[in-house]
């Protein structure tokens, strides 16, 4: 399969937005196929979207390559 070829490395830490103030970071417990992440906040697990994301790959990129 072509996406075994561009695996994405783990994450040790994520930091997730609860409101635009507010915001929470801590380790990874777990990750989502569609982006989410959920963290352990010392209180409870929490899931969400990552602020720090990785940019997606385009759907053309294992075929062709990188444009630059």
């Amino acid at each position: 399969m072509i996406r075994a070829a561009f695996r994405t490395p783990a994450r040790p830490y994520a930091t997730i937005a609860l409101s635009a103030y507010q915001s929470v970071q801590g380790p990874v417990l777990r990750q989502y196929r569609d982006g989410r992440v959920m963290i352990d906040t010392g209180n409870g697990p929490l899931t969400g979207l990552p602020l720090n994301r990785p940019t997606r790959t385009p759907g053309w990129m294992p075929i062709l390559g990188p444009a630059f």
